[in-house]
């Protein structure tokens, strides 16, 4: 006889078998939006830091009957010195074993003057005024040319063309 509790149910034995639940899956695809716009944020984010920290790359140097200073030519003059259609000045000179350049011109709006020194076979040093305020850099020999650090840290790497002890006495990759 059935207990008192189980009136009017029915037992039906499932023989192992438990009731699952069937979740259909969506035949559309999910929105993938915001995952693609994060990782294409952060690529940009990385190729916009390489190129901030690039190091700026200018090319110098002594040819034909002429200083190239980053495809700006000054026509030599005679005597060491050279002087450009805007009004740059560069004067090279031998003192003493070493190699004096000195130069006055405007680059890039800004009034700047420069001396380098150039010991044969070592490197440069260099004393810069961009728009009257000093600034230094050392230039060490590469096998491209030059590689110079300013006094405020920023470098510039200075492809030499032709001759490999060719002085710049420019505040060059500023």
């Amino acid at each position: 006889m059935p207990e008192p509790s189980d009136r009017g149910q029915l037992h039906i034995p499932l023989g192992g078998l438990s009731p699952r639940v069937v979740r259909r899956q969506s035949r559309r695809p999910r929105p993938r939006g915001p995952a693609l716009a994060a990782l294409a944020g952060a690529a940009l984010a990385a190729i916009g830091v390489a190129l901030a920290s690039a190091e700026p790359q200018v090319e110098v140097g002594v040819v034909g009957h002429g200083y190239d200073l980053g495809g700006q030519v000054l026509a030599e003059r005679g005597g060491g010195v050279y002087r450009g259609q805007r009004g740059g000045v560069l004067v090279i000179a031998r003192v003493g074993g070493r190699e004096v350049a000195g130069a006055s011109a405007e680059l890039n709006g800004r009034s700047v003057t420069g001396r380098c020194e150039l010991v044969p076979g070592g490197d440069e040093t260099c004393r810069f005024t961009v728009d009257g305020r000093p600034l230094a850099a050392r230039d060490e020999r590469t096998v491209y040319g030059w590689h110079r650090r300013y006094s405020d840290g920023r470098t510039v790497a200075i492809r030499v063309i032709g001759a490999h002890d060719v002085p710049v006495p420019f505040p060059v990759g500023r």
